[in-house]
């Protein structure tokens, strides 16, 4: 699955790296580009292990608004 995931509050290199280590803690990513221009995740993942609402929550979870 692919899934495009906008973050309201992503300002920073430092968000990007605390975005991206905590979704590739998760089983089942394969691929994820972070855009900070754009304030975007693009996530590649097997769905038999996780789905959008799980990775949603991991970033919510970090304090970041997703919309």
């Amino acid at each position: 699955m692919k899934s495009i995931i906008k973050i309201l509050n992503m300002e920073s290199e430092k968000d990007v790296k605390l975005i991206q280590n905590a979704i590739v803690n998760n089983s089942g990513i394969i691929a994820i580009q972070v855009s900070l221009q754009k304030k975007e995740i693009v996530v590649i993942y097997d769905s038999i292990y996780l789905n959008e609402e799980k990775i949603i929550n991991t970033i919510e979870d970090l304090g970041y608004i997703v919309i």
